[in-house]
């Protein structure tokens, strides 16, 4: 990985409805009305002017488990700060040390192997981001309402899913529009519009921007959600290579259990006690 690649991904995407006016042409307009033909998406997602950022300090494509989770410990500590402050020496002081590090060990212990095993996260929007038997792997942190997905390839760390809710109250605004005109404003320029299709394997409706190290989209999830979702490009470049093994059924079965209850046809006949001839 090149130097450039391996720099921290720096502070966060924080943009808010309170300083930013949305002009009428950036705002993703939604899908066209029925009938209407939709213009073709341009091939490529846009490069941004800006660099695309997301925070904490120490995040970096192709870090492993291990290194994220020191970096979460920094954030976790950050975190508890104001408890702290106002906690005296002793018991207090110690249960709160207790629940720190709880926290810290919670969040490692996050972490799904897609092994081949079906997931409970082959029911959710996230089912698209990941496959089985390709040494991929996931955590998730929580901190307060805010979800983010981590998904790593071969023990390294090569995309981010920050999950925001949207709605009346929202900083982000009320529907998925809304969201995607604030992104490229931020941006400083219009996303590319893909709208569902499934034959593509693209289940939901996304606007993306990209620059050179990173690819993000921002995810119609419906339901109140969008997701942003944060790719390293030279992983999605390569990701057919790394991903041998091909989608599985959301039913894939774990083989330790998948010949549980079916019948041995090498064990004997159940015992008749029934004697032929017996008079009724």
């Amino acid at each position: 990985m090149t130097q450039h690649r391996r720099q921290s991904l720096g502070a966060a995407l924080a943009i808010s409805l309170a300083f930013i006016a949305i002009p009428a042409s950036t705002a993703y307009a939604g899908p066209p009305a029925k009938g209407a033909k939709a213009a073709p998406a341009p091939t490529e997602a846009p490069t941004v002017s800006k660099t695309i950022t997301i925070q904490p300090a120490g995040l970096a494509w192709g870090i492993d488990r291990k290194k994220l989770g020191e970096v979460y410990d920094k954030v976790i500590d950050e975190d508890y700060k104001p408890k702290y402050r106002k906690v005296q020496p002793g018991p207090e002081m110690q249960s709160l040390d207790a629940e720190v590090a709880e926290k810290k060990a919670e969040f490692r212990r996050s972490v799904t192997e897609f092994n081949g095993v079906a997931t409970g996260y082959d029911s959710t929007p996230l089912r698209p981001e990941y496959t089985y038997l390709n040494k991929e792997a996931l955590m998730v942190s929580d901190r307060g309402g805010k979800v983010r997905y981590f998904f790593f390839i071969q023990g390294k760390l090569w995309k981010i899913a920050d999950v925001i809710k949207i709605g009346e109250k929202s900083k982000w605004g009320k529907a998925f529009v809304d969201a995607a005109a604030l992104a490229a404003k931020a941006y400083g320029i219009e996303g590319r519009v893909r709208e569902a299709d499934a034959a593509a394997g693209r289940p939901y409706t996304e606007v993306d921007w990209k620059d050179s190290a990173t690819h993000v989209r921002a995810v119609d999830w419906g339901n109140d959600q969008v997701a942003f979702i944060f790719e390293d490009n030279a992983t999605a470049a390569n990701i057919a290579a790394l991903r041998p093994n091909k989608l599985q059924s959301q039913t894939v079965i774990d083989p330790r259990v998948k010949d549980a209850g079916r019948k041995d046809p090498s064990a004997p006949p159940p015992k008749d006690d029934k004697k032929p001839g017996a008079k009724k």
